[in-house]
């Protein structure tokens, strides 16, 4: 049975992805900050800073993967934190360690951010990355390097561009949650930017694009969405219908001027 070992397994991202390789038969690690007391997992406490820590979780797993989802995504705040760059570095030695250690794959994940503020159809073979902020660069230059010291090891390297991400255990200031607190209350929702056109993709189906991408082995940039644009407005009335949420309370008086915007996955990307 192959074994992975998930850096963040009890976040937003990382809670599906370890339920997915779960599902498909895999003998999961999970690396924490803490513990918990669930005897089903087997976990180990592991900080991304704490290079100690790291060796001594890969050492007593011995994974033949390690992923991390591990990134700043204080809410607001993170396109401009300096932490960016700290992330960047600590996730490339975390995959130097790996490596050191026999892991035969590491994968990180990136963005759609990667590609700039309205990059169209975005395709992970050919379209041009765009830093607008310290986020966006710190991803682009984590994915490239990545690359680069797989190549130096030998190893398999992937890097997963997710796109608009939405499902469970999301912050309550996202779109999503947010909005359904409102409307739940029968509160009006304003939605400023209602135009943009997104690639709306649910976490358990990232958690599956993940697994293919690790298990067939595809290249190292990968593009995780659905290829399906949707605007914000078409988004957030399709919540409103799903969960039988009155829409007329869905404001759109306070819009941003201009701003239209697409990033969509590119059907003849590796679209997963």
């Amino acid at each position: 049975m192959p074994k992975v070992a998930i850096l963040g397994a009890k976040g937003f991202l990382g809670s599906p992805i370890v339920a997915a390789f779960e599902n498909s038969d895999w003998e999961v690690f999970s690396f924490s900050r803490s513990k918990s007391r669930n005897p089903l997992h087997q976990e180990f406490s592991a900080n991304l800073f704490d290079e100690g820590s790291l060796k001594q979780a890969l050492f007593l797993s011995r994974p033949n993967v390690v992923l991390s989802t591990a990134w700043d995504t204080e809410h607001g705040k993170f396109w401009t934190n300096g932490s960016n760059v700290s992330y960047r570095d600590s996730t490339l030695r975390f995959a130097e360690l790996s490596f050191q250690l026999d892991v035969e794959t590491f994968i990180g994940l990136g963005s759609r951010c990667e590609y700039g503020t309205t990059p169209g159809f975005c395709n992970a073979q050919v379209s041009p990355l765009i830093g607008n902020d310290i986020y966006s660069k710190s991803k682009i230059e984590t994915g490239l390097a990545l690359k680069e010291i797989g190549g130096r090891f030998g190893s398999q390297t992937h890097w997963a561009r997710i796109f608009q991400a939405f499902g469970p255990n999301e912050k309550k200031q996202r779109l999503v949650p947010g909005l359904i607190a409102k409307l739940q209350n029968n509160e009006k929702f304003s939605i400023r930017t209602p135009n943009y056109i997104m690639d709306w993709i649910h976490t358990e189906d990232i958690a599956s694009a993940i697994v293919y991408a690790i298990e067939n082995r595809l290249d190292h940039f990968v593009d995780v969405g659905t290829g399906v644009g949707t605007s914000v407005k078409e988004f957030s009335t399709l919540i409103c219908e799903e969960l039988d949420l009155d829409d007329s309370l869905l404001d759109f008086t306070d819009q941003v001027p201009n701003h239209e915007m697409t990033a969509v996955v590119d059907s003849a990307s590796q679209l997963l």
